[in-house]
C-alpha cells in the first residue's frame, strides 16, 4: 500500500465501513464458528481485532493546501472537495468527455465559463454541462 492508500483502510474488502480489523491468523483465533447452521447464522470464525489506523498522506499534487497527512478517506474527500485545482481538473475532464477531444488554447474561455458556472450555482454539475454544450467550442466544432 502507498501512504495515500492507508486512508481507505476504514473500509473492508467489500467497501463496508469498519473501525476494527480482524487478525485472521490461527494464533489469533478467539472462537471457532459452527460447521453447520441455518442460513441466517454467521459461520465465520472470530479472531482478535485491532483498531484500524486509516492515517494516510497525500503528496505530489503541487498544491500545498492539498499535500499533507490525512486522518482517513473522509478527510481526504473533504480536502479534495475544497480544492480549486481538483475542481478545474474535473471540469477539464468533463470538457474532454462532452466534446470528444482534448482542450486547446482557444478553448480557454469555454473552460473558464464552465468553471464560473459551477461556482456561481454552488457546485451544480448540470450547470457545467449546460455551459459546455452551449459554448462556441461545442457549437462550432469541426466535423471529423
Amino acid at each position: 500500500m502507498n501512504p495515500l492508500g492507508y486512508s481507505f483502510e476504514m473500509f473492508d474488502d467489500f467497501g463496508r465501513f469498519r473501525e476494527v480489523e480482524a487478525l485472521e491468523h490461527p494464533s489469533q483465533l478467539v472462537k471457532e464458528g459452527p460447521e453447520k447452521a441455518p442460513v441466517h447464522v454467521d459461520l465465520r470464525h472470530h479472531y482478535r481485532t485491532v483498531p484500524v489506523n486509516a492515517k494516510g498522506e497525500l503528496s505530489g499534487t503541487g498544491d500545498p493546501k492539498l499535500d499533507g497527512e490525512v486522518r482517513d478517506a473522509l478527510d481526504l474527500v473533504e480536502r479534495l472537495a475544497k480544492s480549486n485545482r481538483v475542481r478545474q481538473s474535473i471540469i477539464r475532464h468533463a470538457f474532454r468527455y462532452y466534446l470528444g477531444r482534448n482542450e486547446v488554447l482557444s478553448d480557454s474561455e469555454t473552460l473558464m465559463d464552465a468553471d464560473e458556472a459551477y461556482v456561481r450555482t454552488g457546485g451544480s454539475f448540470n450547470a457545467v454541462v449546460l455551459s459546455l454544450l452551449t459554448s462556441d467550442s461545442f457549437i462550432y466544432r469541426k466535423q471529423k
